[in-house]
């Protein structure tokens, strides 16, 4: 199973999955620590994992080849298990820099989180479709990151991944920061120009000393596997995470968001078989066109 960096969830969902999906199936997983939601899918393209954790946003770029990190190939080895927990934008600056907006990031030099990562992936474009260009965005794990926010070397860090992302939690329970928020407008703008992201919110005392809601935009994690595993696998491994919420719930809170089928939408990726078998046994509509071996 591929996961993602330390200070991350996938890296704490991942094994907690592994767990569940051990149990379930009695197959033994091995875990590999990669940057995140487009490596997973790299890894499983190039069948160095079976399993592994995207998000809609990089997981559309993956299959129509117009993320960066593409090159221009459309990536079709990969299928969708099951819905996870949102990721957030979650923007923060050390507290009293100056920074109060997103307009106030352009000429920034701005850390993204570890390359390979959904930050590293969809970040550029989303300051894009906002007309906002940073003087620099920079890959790096991320408590590295927010360390050299804090020295004065980056001026603000934007990470994807579900709130509260471990590494900012950290830091923000012995540093003051700033989380940058977005306006209806601008929401409505990434929204319309980056497929798979919407206007999401970021719940109030998500953070330390966090009064207020946070306005941002955001996207569905999900489970992914490789086409060619074989259904029974597939669908015990699905199950078992699906049965096991609660104790994924525990591992990273922000999967408790998901509470109703409906909230999150594979996107282009088609659901395996196997995957498809399992969510319907629990009652989720899974339309067979949306279904591919």
């Amino acid at each position: 199973m591929a996961t993602g960096r330390p200070g991350g969830a996938y890296d704490i969902y991942g094994a907690a999955w592994g767990r569940v999906a051990q149990q379930a199936s009695g197959v033994t997983i091995a875990y590999r620590a990669s940057g995140g939601a487009a490596a997973d899918i790299l890894l499983i393209e190039q069948n160095a994992a079976q399993l592994g954790m995207t998000t809609v946003t990089v997981a559309d770029q993956a299959r129509t080849g117009t993320g960066r990190w593409t090159a221009g190939v459309k990536f079709g080895a990969f299928r969708a298990l099951f819905p996870m927990f949102p990721s957030i934008l979650q923007i923060v600056t050390p507290s009293g820099n100056g920074i109060t907006s997103l307009a106030g990031l352009a000429n920034r030099v701005i850390g993204v989180g570890p390359d390979g990562g959904s930050g590293a992936s969809a970040i550029s474009d989303i300051f894009a479709a906002l007309g906002v260009i940073p003087a620099q965005t920079l890959a790096g794990d991320y408590l590295n990151q927010l360390h050299d926010m804090v020295a004065g070397r980056l001026d603000a860090c934007a990470f994807i991944g579900a709130p509260p992302l471990p590494a900012i939690r950290q830091i923000a329970e012995t540093k003051q920061l700033g989380i940058i928020g977005f306006t209806q407008a601008e929401a409505a703008q990434v929204a319309r120009t980056t497929p798979g992201l919407s206007a999401i919110t970021i719940p109030a005392n998500t953070f330390p000393r966090q009064s207020m809601a946070i306005a941002s935009v955001g996207t569905a994690n999900f489970a992914i596997g490789a086409a060619h595993l074989p259904d029974e696998l597939v669908h015990a491994i699905t199950l078992a995470a699906m049965r096991n919420q609660a104790s994924l719930e525990r591992v990273v809170p922000a999967a408790r968001m998901f509470n109703a089928p409906s909230m999150a939408a594979p996107g282009e990726m088609p659901f395996h078989p196997g995957a498809a078998a399992a969510l319907r046994s629990l009652g989720m509509a899974v339309p067979a066109k949306f279904v591919a071996s």
